[in-house]
C-alpha cells in the first residue's frame, strides 16, 4: 500500500496534513493554508555544494510533569518542503528501508495514514493514532502467541528524537560502509547526504536530534529504528533465540522462552543502537514474567469501576467514577485512563451524558479543568467539552459564567506564560474562535509567537516563508471544524 502512493502525493500531504505536530499539540488555526501548487525545491546542489539556509525550529514546549517538558518543533518551511521533496522523490526506496524484508521486527509505525479501505491515497487522520492499533496489538496479537513464551521484555530507546545523529540517516538509507566511503561521505548526489544536510540546518547546523512533531521527522525515526532493527535481526539469528518482537516507534516489545534469553535481548537490542548513536532507556527496560507485562494495569482496574459504556450519568455516578479515575491515574500515572474517562462521560459531538443544573456548573468545569492538571495532554479535549458545552442551549444561557470562570482560569495562567503557554493558547483559541475575545476583562499580549499568534490572531511564525501560509483566523478555523472533529479524540482504545 504504502509504494502504490504517488510521489506528488505524499509531498502534498507532508507539506499539509504532516507538517504541524499531532492535533492535540496546536488548536486547528495552525494550518497550512498556502502552499507551492506543484512539487519544487528551494534550496538546489550547485557543483556538489548545498548551501540550504541555516534556521531554526519554533519551539512549542508541552509540560509532561511539573519537572519536565516535551519540546515539538515547527521546522522552517523552505526546509521542510525540501525535506518532503526528496523524501517523495524516493519514495519506493525509503518504504523499502523503513519495511525491510530481512527484519524479523513486525513495526506498527508507519508514518503516513494508510488503509486498504482507501488503497493508493492518502486518509485524512495523522497517524498517530495508529497507538490505537499498538495498544489493541499488545493486547491482542502478543496475547495469542504469548503462550508459547515464558517472558516479555519490555524496551524503549531513550531520548530517541533529540538523540536521532543526523549522518545516521544516510547510513540508513545507502548503507554505512558505503556512505563512509571518501567518495561518497561528502557527496550530495546522494539523497542522503541531502537529508543531512536539510534536518542540520533546520536545527541551527546542529547534527544531533532532529524536531519532534513534523511527519517528515517519523519517517527518518522509523527508517533508522528499522535499520537498527535488522542489526537486531541478524544478531539474534546468529545466536538461535526464538523470539516475537515488535515495535512502534521507539517502544520495543519481545516474547522470548527464557528469562536468559531475555536478558540476552536486551544486550543484542543495546549493541544494535549503539551503531547508531543510540541507547536503551534504563527506567523503561524491564523483564516479565509472562502473563505480567503483557496487559495495562489500569485498564482492569477501570474495568472493575466501570465494566459497561452508560448512555446516561447521574450526578452521583458522575462524581464516582471521576473520583475512581483520580485514584487509578495515581497509581498509573502517565497512562491513558483519565482519556478513557472523557470518552465515556461525553457523547461523539462532546456534549456530557448527564443533564446540567445551575448549580452543578461550576463543580463540573472545576473537576474537568483538575483533569487536565493531571494530564496536560487531555486539557484540549476538556476544552473541546467546553465548546460542546456552550453551544447547547443550557451552555447559551449560562455563557457568561464560563465565560467567567476559563476567563480567571487563563488570569491566572497568564501571570506565568513561560510554563503555562501550551493551556494559554488553547484558551485564547476557545475564546478566539467563539467570538468571546471582548469579554475577557483585558488584553493579553504574550512573548512567545504561538500563544500571541492566537490572541492576536494572526501568524507570527515564518512570515518571510511568501510561499507558505501557516495560520488562519480563529473564526475561519472555527467553520473549517470544530475542536472535536480537530482532536478525534473520543473513542480512544481500550
Amino acid at each position: 500500500m504504502a509504494k502504490a502512493l504517488k510521489a506528488n502525493d505524499v509531498y502534498h500531504w507532508l507539506l499539509t496534513g504532516g507538517f504541524y505536530a499531532e492535533s492535540y499539540v496546536l488548536p486547528p488555526c495552525f494550518y497550512v493554508d498556502k502552499k507551492p501548487a506543484k512539487p519544487k525545491k528551494f534550496f538546489a546542489v550547485k557543483k556538489n555544494s548545498f548551501k540550504p539556509d541555516r534556521t531554526e525550529p519554533i519551539e512549542v514546549h508541552f509540560p509532561k510533569s511539573e519537572l519536565s517538558d516535551r519540546t515539538f518543533g515547527i521546522m522552517d518551511p523552505y526546509i521542510h518542503n525540501d525535506i518532503a521533496y526528496h523524501l517523495s522523490r524516493n519514495w519506493k526506496k525509503l518504504v523499502d528501508r523503513m519495511i525491510p524484508s530481512d527484519s524479523i521486527v513486525a513495526s506498527y509505525s508507519f508514518p503516513l495514514p494508510i488503509s486498504k479501505r482507501t488503497p493508493n491515497r492518502l486518509g485524512v487522520l495523522r497517524s498517530g493514532r495508529l497507538i490505537y492499533e499498538f495498544i489493541e496489538m499488545t493486547d491482542d496479537d502478543l496475547a495469542s502467541v504469548a503462550y508459547k513464551y515464558s517472558h516479555i521484555v519490555k524496551a524503549d530507546i531513550k531520548r530517541f528524537y533529540p538523540s536521532i545523529y543526523t549522518h545516521s540517516i544516510a547510513w540508513a538509507l545507502h548503507g554505512k560502509s558505503f556512505i563512509r566511503k571518501p567518495k561518497n561521505m561528502h557527496s550530495f548526489s546522494h539523497v542522503g547526504n541531502r537529508l543531512d544536510k536539510l534536518f542540520q540546518n533546520a536545527s541551527d547546523g546542529c547534527t544531533n536530534g532532529i524536531p519532534i512533531g513534523p511527519v517528515v521527522s517519523d519517517l527518518i525515526g522509523e527508517l533508522i529504528a528499522a535499520a537498527v532493527d535488522r542489526i537486531f535481526t541478524k544478531e539474534v539469528k546468529a545466536g538461535a533465540i526464538d523470539c516475537e518482537a515488535v515495535r512502534f516507534k521507539d517502544d520495543y516489545r519481545v516474547l522470548v522462552k527464557s528469562e536468559a534469553d531475555a536478558k540476552r535481548v536486551i544486550k543484542i537490542l543495546q549493541a544494535s543502537l549503539k551503531q547508531y548513536n543510540l541507547e536503551l532507556s534504563d527506567e523503561k527496560t524491564q523483564i516479565h514474567s509472562l502473563p505480567g507485562g503483557l496487559f495495562r494495569g489500569w485498564v482492569s482496574r477501570y474495568h472493575v469501576v466501570h465494566p459497561r459504556k452508560k448512555k446516561f450519568f447521574t450526578w452521583k455516578q458522575f462524581r464516582e467514577l471521576y473520583l475512581a479515575v483520580i485514584e487509578i491515574d495515581r497509581a498509573h500515572p502517565g497512562t491513558g485512563v483519565i482519556d478513557r474517562f472523557l470518552a465515556d462521560i461525553t457523547r461523539k459531538d462532546g456534549s456530557l451524558k448527564f443533564d446540567f443544573f445551575s448549580r452543578d456548573l461550576e463543580k463540573v468545569i472545576s473537576m474537568l479543568l483538575m483533569l487536565g492538571n493531571l494530564r496536560i495532554k487531555a486539557f484540549p479535549k476538556i476544552i473541546a467539552i467546553m465548546e460542546a458545552l456552550l453551544r447547547t442551549p443550557f451552555g447559551f444561557t449560562h455563557q457568561s459564567r464560563i465565560v467567567e470562570y476559563l476567563g480567571q482560569f487563563l488570569d491566572k495562567l497568564s501571570e506565568d506564560e513561560s510554563r503555562n503557554k501550551y493551556l494559554i493558547t488553547w484558551i485564547g483559541y476557545f475564546f478566539a474562535s467563539n467570538g468571546l475575545m471582548d469579554s475577557l476583562p483585558k488584553k493579553y499580549k504574550f512573548k512567545d509567537p504561538i500563544p500571541q499568534s492566537v490572541f492576536a490572531n494572526q501568524g507570527l511564525i515564518f512570515k518571510n516563508r511568501k510561499e507558505f501560509k501557516l495560520f488562519v483566523g480563529c473564526k475561519t478555523s472555527a467553520k473549517r471544524t470544530n475542536l472535536i472533529r480537530h482532536l478525534d479524540v473520543f473513542e480512544p482504545a481500550i
